[in-house]
Protein backbone atom coordinates (compact mmCIF):
# COMPACT_ATOMS: atom_id res chain seq x y z
CA UNK A 1 0.00 0.00 0.00
CA UNK A 2 1.05 3.63 -0.93
CA UNK A 3 0.28 6.27 1.52
CA UNK A 4 0.50 10.20 0.73
CA UNK A 5 0.91 12.92 3.56
CA UNK A 6 -2.68 14.47 4.10
CA UNK A 7 -3.65 17.44 6.47
CA UNK A 8 -6.58 15.78 8.99
CA UNK A 9 -9.12 17.75 11.08
CA UNK A 10 -10.36 15.61 13.95
CA UNK A 11 -13.23 15.24 16.37
CA UNK A 12 -11.66 16.33 19.04
CA UNK A 13 -8.34 18.41 17.76
CA UNK A 14 -5.88 18.36 20.77
CA UNK A 15 -5.54 14.69 20.18
CA UNK A 16 -4.49 13.25 16.81
CA UNK A 17 -6.08 10.19 16.64
CA UNK A 18 -9.53 10.79 17.05
CA UNK A 19 -12.33 10.24 14.43
CA UNK A 20 -11.56 12.43 11.60
CA UNK A 21 -14.37 14.90 10.34
CA UNK A 22 -12.44 16.32 7.18
CA UNK A 23 -9.59 15.75 5.24
CA UNK A 24 -7.73 18.48 2.57
CA UNK A 25 -6.11 16.43 -0.69
CA UNK A 26 -4.49 18.09 -3.17
CA UNK A 27 -6.56 21.67 -3.21
CA UNK A 28 -9.78 20.48 -2.11
CA UNK A 29 -11.24 19.35 1.31
CA UNK A 30 -13.19 16.65 2.07
CA UNK A 31 -15.99 16.28 4.64
CA UNK A 32 -16.05 12.87 6.47
CA UNK A 33 -19.71 11.44 6.48
CA UNK A 34 -19.29 8.41 7.97
CA UNK A 35 -16.31 6.39 9.67
CA UNK A 36 -17.13 2.85 8.32
CA UNK A 37 -14.08 0.76 9.49
CA UNK A 38 -11.44 0.83 11.91
CA UNK A 39 -8.23 -1.09 13.02
CA UNK A 40 -4.93 -0.94 14.68
CA UNK A 41 -1.53 -2.10 13.60
CA UNK A 42 1.08 -2.93 15.94
CA UNK A 43 0.12 -2.66 19.00
CA UNK A 44 1.10 -5.86 20.16
CA UNK A 45 4.01 -6.47 18.06
CA UNK A 46 6.54 -4.37 19.75
CA UNK A 47 9.00 -4.77 16.42
CA UNK A 48 6.44 -2.54 14.41
CA UNK A 49 5.29 0.89 14.57
CA UNK A 50 1.86 1.79 16.22
CA UNK A 51 -0.39 3.06 13.49
CA UNK A 52 -4.57 3.20 13.47
CA UNK A 53 -6.43 3.08 10.14
CA UNK A 54 -9.67 4.77 9.52
CA UNK A 55 -11.92 3.72 6.48
CA UNK A 56 -14.37 6.56 5.76
CA UNK A 57 -16.99 7.70 3.25
CA UNK A 58 -17.24 11.47 2.71
CA UNK A 59 -20.00 13.46 1.84
CA UNK A 60 -19.39 13.00 -1.54
CA UNK A 61 -20.05 9.65 -1.50
CA UNK A 62 -16.21 8.78 -2.06
CA UNK A 63 -14.74 6.00 0.18
CA UNK A 64 -10.33 6.35 1.89
CA UNK A 65 -8.84 4.79 4.17
CA UNK A 66 -6.36 7.37 6.05
CA UNK A 67 -3.67 6.09 8.44
CA UNK A 68 -2.31 7.72 11.82
CA UNK A 69 0.90 7.36 12.77
CA UNK A 70 1.22 7.34 16.62
CA UNK A 71 4.97 7.75 16.42
CA UNK A 72 5.08 10.49 14.31
CA UNK A 73 1.83 12.31 14.85
CA UNK A 74 1.44 12.11 11.46
CA UNK A 75 -1.45 11.50 8.84
CA UNK A 76 -2.02 9.87 5.39
CA UNK A 77 -4.11 8.52 2.88
CA UNK A 78 -3.86 5.34 0.47
CA UNK A 79 -3.46 6.44 -3.09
Amino acid sequence: MEFEIVEVKTRDEYRGAQEPVSFVMGDREYRVEQVLDRWYEGRVDSTRMPMIYFRVKTESGETFILRYHEFFRAWSIRI
